[in-house]
């Protein structure tokens, strides 16, 4: 091989490792550009600490290098109507079926930085009809929420009355209810003496996954303890 055919191969292979890194500087160039822009990851999760408080929450969290102010939550609803439901886009395009939960402070997120948001709506409107979330900045930028379909809704941020029961005697009082709560199940009871031996009554809430464990607590808590604790038996349920 001459020093001609050489020298024309290494020409070459500088040039294509030139290109290579010539490629390689403008994507690190993009990529650091897009890493500089604020970004943010919004997701909800859904939960119930009892039947009386609900912990429903849109979380957000920011990923880019710049902080990012929030102005509010949208929620877009699913109209009720068919004909509503053929246009619905066009309808949110123009303010229609919407709510905006605003803050009454801006909240402010620097690179790294999370907050949960307790989910507000109005009342009259079910979660179950809100079809889809949006977290929106103070520029006006929308950032969608990761939001289940309104079928998984009914599942996971709903909750149903299931069994109640009391019972009364001239010393002793108890009762007990029971709820689905997301895909929990819960048993709460109350119980006390005559005249009271505390100022309120006393009580104890069991959690479930399955049903058919709630159920089973359920008939031993109704047919067995509470009748021993009506007759003086027992103090308490366990």
């Amino acid at each position: 091989m001459s020093q001609t055919e050489l020298l024309a191969i290494w020409g070459a292979v500088t040039g294509s490792i030139g290109t290579f890194a010539g490629l390689l500087g403008l994507w690190l160039r993009f990529r650091q550009h897009g890493l500089d822009k604020p970004k943010l990851q919004c997701e909800s999760s859904f939960g119930f600490d009892s039947p009386t408080h609900v912990k429903h929450r849109i979380i957000i969290r920011s990923v880019g290098r710049r902080p990012v102010s929030v102005d509010k939550v949208r929620y877009f609803i699913a109209p009720r109507g068919w004909k509503q439901k053929l246009t619905r886009g066009w309808q949110h395009k123009n303010g229609i079926w919407l709510w905006n939960q605003e803050f009454q402070n801006t909240i402010k997120l620097n690179e790294g930085e999370k907050t949960e948001i307790g989910i507000s709506l109005p009342k009259g409107l079910e979660i179950t009809e809100i079809h889809k979330v949006s977290v929106i900045d103070q520029a006006g930028k929308f950032w969608p929420v990761k939001w289940p379909s309104i079928s998984s809704l009914k599942k996971v941020a709903t909750q149903e009355d299931l069994d109640r029961f009391d019972l009364e005697n001239e010393k002793r009082i108890i009762s007990a209810a029971g709820y689905r709560l997301g895909e929990s199940y819960y048993l709460e009871t109350k119980f006390d003496t005559k005249p009271r031996r505390t100022g309120v009554p006393c009580g104890r809430g069991f959690w479930f996954r399955d049903k058919n464990q709630y159920q089973d607590k359920l008939r031993d808590v109704k047919d067995i303890q509470a009748q021993k604790f009506m007759s003086g038996e027992i103090e308490g349920i366990e």
